[in-house]
């Protein structure tokens, strides 16, 4: 701007006005640009958590709809196991009433049967089949009595027919002179004909089939290997014998088609999914199905599933045949699927049910694309925001300027020179040079307005370095707790080295109440198949105690691999104590649980230094009975008393039973109102959800969530660190 020719004053003025104005459109810029920086700070940070929050809704959507099919396998095989129970105790019964028959013939009178080869047979009806080849020249009265007086069993036969209906089941006595009594629930005609045929009437010998051979073998109900019976069914027997005297007289029979078992208990949706559901012997043969085609279909030659030449599905099946419960994915015909498969003890096989793994993460997509939208819809709310409040903001400005303007005019006339200089410092200043001093004596406002500048420059110096400074130790602090975090997990043992080994079920977490925790576990295998575990508890916190985690870990695990088998474990503890105690300036002390498992025996020794008590959970009928372990004398903690005694206990497990190991963040953990978790809801957690089925990751994530739920929002207190091992055998 030009100034030549003009006054003071009005130099002054367009002086003051362009500095004004300059600064006037430099704080614009940095409000703007601040403005702008924010909101798009929050944009970015909505979306990230939308993408993290429809993440976590999909996991969640996913293994939701997993454990609803791992829960409805387990359903189903406990409804086939039932159904098969009930025709083997139905199986018995008819052998029962038949052998009371035989033993007190006098309370029954002759009974007649129709045969099917002199009338058509109704459905359910009872009759009697005695084939040439069976009968040989003649039957004899005594054969012809013994007929007439079993054929008294044919009311139960055709109430069992009907209970069956559906089923396509017949039921039968077969006699070891070679005659039959049977009822068939056919449903259609052309199922009646598949069982009259002529071949059926003419040669067959009940004694001559497999079920009928072994029946008698068992000596007791049995369910028969898989075979196709005269109608071309593959089919299954539960078969019991019956004696006369003490002597075998025969065979009870009750065939069941296993694709009719297949439609009446396959379920084959999962809310709107599609599922495969399919049976398994311990042979590894598909026993019934719902698919008619494919590696899951019922095969005529009974082939084994172990042996699919599809990796994934030939390991599930032989972890079927091996009687455990479980959900894993699988590959079938190039297509991923979900398999959940859960044993039948009592009769020795297995049920499996599959669904596509897209269907299964269909519902959480759509989870997942939702909240995404509703994250997008924040950032387009976030922008709007920007620009309105921009208007908003510049149109304040415009009235600022014009405020700005009429007050320099105002203002010209009372500053000349030191007003200059006074602009000039302040540039100065806010150029970043807070070494500048303003040198104004006016003896008015001007010269105590500089000499405040100049205080504020001092201050503002002084304050900006106090500020650099604790950045730069805030930075430093931040990244060597991260080190000591990495450092701190990279200790622990890695349980996944562990998860191939069938003896045993081991599990174990800890979550640090600050960046570095005085909590840790450890496991390793020692000599003699023995399992070595220890949980323990640092006194203090953060980094000092994260230190001492270290020594007392590292001191106990190498005292313990060199103790020998069969040396008191006692010792080895009150060796670590006195280490741990030489040079401990700081006093600091340690609570332990040791312990090693003899994994051939089920004895477990342990020790246990000042440490909270751990559970036992012994399996008993399918639950399981939690109870403490507690010494009967207060043992000490380790590090603090050099002569310090430790005396070595043993229990022994059997196959199924658990053991629960915690350090006291887990019974202290408070809610907003400080009130502890305490070892009895501790208790009573574990009887409800440590059963002897469940998984040993999956009882500690349920106490975890007990626990949470307890504390609420609380901020944790301490450190919470669990492990559990359950004994397989």
């Amino acid at each position: 701007m030009m100034t030549k020719g003009l006054n003071i004053r009005r130099r002054i003025l367009f002086l003051l006005l362009g500095v004004g104005v300059l600064s006037f459109i430099a704080l614009g810029f940095v409000s703007l640009r601040s403005m702008y920086g924010i909101q798009k700070n929050a944009v970015d940070r909505g979306e990230e958590m939308g993408a993290s929050v429809a993440a976590y809704v999909e996991d969640y959507a996913t293994t939701k709809t997993t454990r609803q099919l791992m829960m409805l396998a387990d359903k189903k095989a406990k409804q086939v196991e039932t159904e098969m129970g009930a025709a083997l105790e139905n199986a018995q019964s008819l052998a029962e009433n038949i052998e009371h028959i035989l033993e007190n013939p006098g309370l029954f009178a002759p009974r007649h049967l129709s045969s099917p080869r002199g009338k058509k047979i109704a459905r359910g009806e009872a009759y009697f089949v005695f084939s040439p080849k069976a009968a040989g020249d003649r039957i004899s009265p005594d054969v012809s009595r013994e007929m007439e007086l079993i054929a008294n069993i044919s009311d139960e036969l055709e109430v069992l027919a009907a209970i069956y209906d559906g089923y396509e089941v017949s039921c039968y006595v077969a006699s070891e002179h070679g005659y039959m009594i049977e009822a068939d629930a056919v449903s259609t005609e052309e199922a009646y004909q598949r069982i009259f045929t002529e071949e059926f009437l003419l040669g067959y010998d009940p004694r001559e089939r497999s079920w009928y051979n072994e029946a008698e073998e068992a000596g007791k109900p049995v369910l028969s290997n898989i075979y196709v019976g005269n109608d071309g069914h593959t089919e299954i027997t539960c078969a019991a014998p019956y004696y006369k005297n003490n002597v075998f007289a025969g065979a009870v029979g009750i065939d069941l088609h296993l694709d009719a078992l297949s439609r009446l208990l396959s379920d084959r949706t999962l809310g709107k999914m599609r599922n495969i559901s399919f049976g398994l012997n311990e042979d590894g043969v598909i026993l019934f199905s719902t698919e008619r085609e494919g590696a899951l279909a019922v095969s005529a030659g009974l082939s084994d599933l172990r042996q699919s030449p599809e990796p994934s599905l030939a390991r599930e099946a032989a972890r079927m045949v091996a009687g455990e419960m479980d959900i894993a994915p699988v590959t079938m015909d190039g297509e991923e699927y979900y398999i959940a498969f859960a044993p039948m003890p009592k009769i020795g096989w297995s049920y499996g049910m599959l669904i596509r793994k897209e269907d299964a993460m269909q519902g959480a997509r759509g989870a997942r694309a939702s909240i995404l939208a509703q994250s997008a819809g924040f950032a387009g709310s976030m922008r709007s925001f920007f620009w309105d409040n921009l208007l908003q903001i510049a149109a304040l400005l415009l009235v600022i300027l014009f405020l700005m303007v009429r007050a320099s005019e105002k203002a010209t006339a009372h500053f000349a020179g030191p007003i200059l200089a006074l602009t000039e410092g302040v540039r100065k200043i806010a150029r970043g040079d807070l070494d500048t001093k303003l040198d104004i004596r006016t003896g008015d406002e001007l010269e105590d307005l500089a000499d405040a500048v100049n205080a504020m420059s001092g201050k503002l110096k002084t304050y900006t370095e106090n500020i650099a400074r604790e950045v730069a130790d805030k930075k430093r602090i931040a990244t060597e707790l991260n080190l000591a975090q990495g450092i701190q997990e990279g200790m622990l043992p890695d349980i996944s080295k562990f998860a191939a080994d069938s003896r045993f079920d081991l599990w174990a977490t800890m979550e640090p109440a600050k960046e570095v925790g005085g909590d840790f576990y450890d496991f390793y295998m020692m000599d003699g198949g023995r399992l070595a575990i220890t949980v323990a508890d640092v006194s203090g916190k953060s980094v000092p105690a994260a230190m001492f985690m270290v020594i007392s870990k590292t001191v106990l695990k190498n005292i313990a691999l060199s103790t020998d088998s069969g040396e008191d474990f006692g010792r080895a503890m009150e060796r670590t104590n006195l280490q741990l105690c030489e040079d401990n300036e700081e006093m600091m002390f340690v609570t332990v649980f040791f312990g090693v498992l003899d994994l051939r025996t089920g004895e477990f020794v342990y020790v246990n230094g000042g440490h909270n008590p751990p559970l036992v959970g012994r399996a008993r009928d399918g639950a399981a009975d939690w109870q403490y372990i507690r010494d009967e004398m207060k043992t000490h903690m380790v590090g603090v008393l050099e002569d310090a005694g430790y005396e070595e206990k043993r229990l022994t497990l059997a196959p199924g039973d658990m053991l629960y190991f915690y350090t006291d963040g887990v019974t202290e953990a408070m809610d907003a109102e400080k009130r502890l978790y305490t070892e009895e809801r501790l208790q009573q957690t574990l009887n409800r959800v440590g059963t002897p089925d469940a998984p040993v990751k999956y009882v500690l994530a349920a106490v975890r969530a007990d626990i949470g739920a307890h504390t609420g929002g609380a901020e944790q207190s301490d450190d919470i660190t669990m492990l559990g091992l359950r004994y397989l055998g």
